[in-house]
């Protein structure tokens, strides 16, 4: 008579029965949690450097970038052209943002504040 694998012999073990959580365990897990996660998104310090807000550039600051890298023939930009490229990939969610914050037929101008590449390869509507 052939023997099965030991393996194969063991009789399975039931799942252990779930019990619920009394009010205390409950409230300490969920601190245990709050702290966690309070230390995972907290503002990151290095060396006990708070890096600062950075400030909102002008908008001739954004108008500058873009009016410089328009012609991408120049030498100066030929490194830069993979950088455009890669920016292509969001370019319908630019577009998007762009539509969502149009002014309204009634207002003259809107201002909004805007995520820019430093080359000027994708400015996003930061609203």
């Amino acid at each position: 008579m052939a023997t099965l694998h030991p393996l194969l012999q063991r009789q399975p073990q039931p799942f252990p029965r779930y019990e619920p959580l009394s009010e205390e365990k409950l409230e300490d897990k969920a601190k245990k949690w709050q702290q966690l996660q309070s230390k995972r998104y907290s503002e990151k310090r290095k060396f006990g450097f708070v890096e600062a807000q950075k400030e909102d550039m002008p908008p001739e600051h954004v108008r500058k970038i873009i009016r410089d890298h328009g012609d991408m023939t120049h030498r100066k930009f030929r490194h830069d052209k993979r950088v455009y490229l890669g920016a292509l990939k969001y370019m319908p969610h630019a577009v998007m943002k762009l539509l969502e914050n149009m002014p309204m037929p009634w207002e003259q101008i809107r201002d909004v504040s805007v995520i820019y590449h430093i080359t000027g390869a994708i400015t996003f509507v930061n609203e």
